[in-house]
């Protein structure tokens, strides 16, 4: 096959120009970093480490939405939420956040979620133990039952194609119980994806995982007669029959029979090495810590461990907040499960990225908000006058030069044979 100077000329101009156009769409399909109102920034990946960082101490990182009203002692009606606190001194209350303040879940009465019929009427009661019991509080059966009920603390991030972009992300997060009492223990974890027009936000299901299979104590297939609770750990580990006092081998601090237990919605291990697989976890449950609610940020400083679609009082432990994620905003919420529950951060490790350094002390301002553009510096902007100043260059060549002229003219002259050549090379 011969071809000519002047088609193999046209050849290369037109090759050069389509990949200028399709750098060109490239960047104009480019992810546009905007504040999502007067007060909230998104998070973006710090590129150099490939982690997303928000702080308590950034008011700017975060929404809080308060949860549902309920009859707290016939007085009225009192919604929880999460609210921004300075830490006491003294040792009162939790201690050693990176700023001297911490979100917590207000006012501290007991209460748990979801909220169930028996639980709105008994918000302000504590067992005869002592414990902040469940008080007829229902299993959560989907994440998606927690909105409008439970407060939350709302997080939004963008993921990009870009480096440290699509691909699992893990969650860690930095908190603490709000007391030793048996309450402000524990939250669920939630990740919505953001469309817009009038679809509905999306919610992102986890990675699918395993967790130790549990039953009602009450079931049908339990044979337990209580549990013995740990008003630290928030353990309630099951017995067939109630421990002796004389027996050393057992710790069992408040023992809870079957009946009581069950209206707490305790759970016992099946055991024997049964597990249950979770196929797509629509929530994550934070509950208990290695020391349990010692009120101390510093005690755990990143706590990943959890259990997927759990209602324990305390996690399993064998699972971890993660999700496959493409380019698009997401958000991700945090709803109190007991209140009094004390947050200092939230830390994502996107593909890239590394667990957080336990070492390491952030600052107020350490949030890694996505950079604000302006008009003349945004990618849409760039692009369009690097586009421009492409034609022009060209339709000046074409104009003013002989070989811009031979170029327009073969192929004006045989248009069927460069679309030829073009069409041969590209395939």
């Amino acid at each position: 096959m011969i071809i000519t100077t002047t088609t193999t000329t046209t050849l290369s101009f037109l090759r050069l120009w389509r990949l200028i156009t399709t750098a060109a769409l490239g960047l104009l399909g480019g992810v546009m970093v905007l504040v999502v109102d007067g007060k909230q920034q998104q998070l973006c990946v710090d590129e150099r480490t490939g982690h997303y960082l928000g702080l308590a101490t950034d008011a700017e990182a975060y929404v809080s939405i308060p949860g549902s009203e309920a009859n707290t002692d016939g007085a009225g009606m009192l919604a929880q939420s999460w609210t921004l606190v300075k830490e006491k001194s003294g040792g009162s209350g939790p201690q050693h956040s990176y700023d001297g303040q911490f979100l917590q879940v207000v006012p501290d009465s007991g209460r748990t979620y979801p909220t169930a019929k028996k639980e709105a009427e008994d918000s302000t009661k504590t067992d005869d133990d002592g414990q902040h019991g469940h008080h007829g509080g229902h299993h959560l059966q989907n994440g998606q039952d927690l909105e409008g009920d439970a407060p939350y603390v709302q997080f939004d991030f963008v993921v990009s194609k870009q480096k440290g972009g699509e691909g699992i992300h893990t969650l860690f997060v930095r908190w603490t119980g709000g007391d030793t009492v048996g309450g402000g223990d524990s939250f669920y974890v939630t990740l919505y994806k953001v469309h817009g027009g009038r679809k509905q936000n999306e919610l992102i299901l986890g990675q699918e995982t395993v967790k130790p299979a549990v039953v009602p104590i009450d079931s049908g297939m339990s044979k337990f007669a209580g549990c013995c609770y740990d008003m630290i750990t928030h353990a309630c580990p099951c017995y067939s029959e109630k421990p002796a006092d004389t027996d050393t081998t057992i710790s069992c601090p408040i023992y809870v029979e079957r009946e009581k237990a069950s209206q707490s919605g305790i759970q016992c291990y099946v055991g024997g090495g049964a597990m249950l697989i979770v196929r797509d976890p629509s929530w994550y449950l934070f509950a208990g810590q290695e020391d349990g609610d010692v009120m101390d940020f510093d005690s755990e400083p990143w706590d990943v461990t959890c259990e997927a679609e759990g209602s324990n009082t305390r996690d399993s432990g064998h699972d971890f907040p993660s999700w496959v994620l493409t380019k698009g905003t997401y958000q991700l919420r945090i709803y109190a499960r007991e209140d009094g529950t004390a947050l200092d951060g939230i830390y994502l490790a996107g593909p890239t990225g590394e667990a957080p350094v336990i070492s390491k002390r952030y600052t107020k301002g350490d949030s890694t908000f996505c950079t604000e553009q302006s008009f003349v510096t945004s990618t849409w902007f760039l692009s369009t006058v690097g586009v421009l100043a492409v034609l022009a260059v060209c339709s000046l060549y074409v104009h003013y030069t002989e070989r811009g002229k031979s170029i327009v003219s073969a192929v004006l002259n045989s248009p069927a044979q460069a679309v030829r050549y073009v069409y041969i090379e590209t395939n």
